[in-house]
């Protein structure tokens, strides 16, 4: 899926048969636009995906936390073939080498 400005309220991915992948790009305030989720009944953890792949089990209730600005995201998920059991609400970053400089998108133009 492509969204713009996507700021849907907490939900749960009921056709999905695993987790999904997401990034999120554009020019939004650097304190909002991350993907949160409901860990648990107490717990929500929020998954940065500025410029960077996320991996989370939409299965978990989760939405996208407020932010101001232009904000795109990818997000892959499958709804068919074998269903991947449900272990844990988020999962740690890809490993990036460290010689790796850290992704940075490119400028915006305007015209």
């Amino acid at each position: 899926a492509v969204t713009r400005n996507f700021m849907g309220s907490p939900h749960i991915d009921t056709l999905n048969v695993g987790p999904f992948y997401g990034l999120s790009m554009g020019d939004f305030s650097q304190t909002g636009g991350k993907i949160c989720v409901e860990c648990s009944a107490t717990t929500v953890a929020e998954v940065d995906t500025r410029g960077r792949l996320g991996k989370v089990d939409g299965r978990f209730p989760h939405w996208v936390s407020k932010y101001e600005g232009t904000r795109y995201s990818l997000i892959y998920y499958v709804t068919s073939g074998e269903v991947i059991p449900q272990t844990t609400a988020i999962f740690e970053p890809l490993e990036q080498e460290e010689s790796a400089a850290p992704w940075v998108p490119p400028p915006i133009f305007v015209l």
